[in-house]
């Protein structure tokens, strides 16, 4: 069984029913998505990710890949933060080389 990568953008339940009473939703009712889930295919994979909005209701997405979106920046060769790449250690400093 395939590993898939589902990420949107989501209205929670409380903004979906202030968008059938009003027609328009509060901005902090909007809620980002991502999750790694065990599916059979892509389509199964959004099924289960809708399902885990209970009542809730996609505004952007969703979008499934089986790749993560920091594995694609990373071979894209997007610019990283020089604190969370793999040349810093935990301490944020930079990482030795060699022994001194």
């Amino acid at each position: 069984m395939p590993n898939y990568y589902v990420e949107g953008i989501y209205l929670n339940k409380e903004g979906a029913m202030k968008q059938r009473k009003t027609g328009e939703y509060p901005p902090v009712s909007l809620e980002p998505y991502g999750k790694t889930m065990w599916a059979n295919s892509p389509k199964e994979a959004i099924q289960l990710a809708t399902a885990e909005l209970a009542g809730g209701k996609w505004i952007e997405g969703p979008r499934v890949s089986q790749v993560t979106e920091e594995q694609r920046m990373r071979s894209k060769g997007s610019p990283e933060f020089p604190e969370l790449s793999q040349k810093y250690t935990q301490a944020g400093m930079p990482a030795k080389k060699g022994k001194h």
